[in-house]
């Protein structure tokens, strides 16, 4: 998530004031709760995006939308 390297690089300034990190953090807060509004359009997407290719390989098992779903709820836990 490129929003986390932001937040990172925003509180490693040597100056940094009470006021910008509550702005950090408060924006970085934003951000997640935009993606997890957001969190069924993007498993959709990656899905368009990624195919498995097709071969000789023993196939993984199915990984229903659902179980797409939970997983990316869980890393936007708060």
């Amino acid at each position: 998530m490129p929003h986390v390297d932001i937040l990172f690089n925003q509180l490693q300034k040597r100056k940094t004031d009470p006021a910008q990190v509550k702005t950090a953090i408060d924006n970085f807060g934003k951000c997640i709760v935009d993606v997890r509004n957001k969190i069924d359009d993007i498993i959709n997407e990656a899905k368009s995006i990624c195919t498995e290719p097709q071969g000789n390989k023993r196939r993984r098992r199915n990984n229903s939308s659902h179980d797409h779903r939970v997983a990316a709820l869980e890393v936007c836990e708060n």
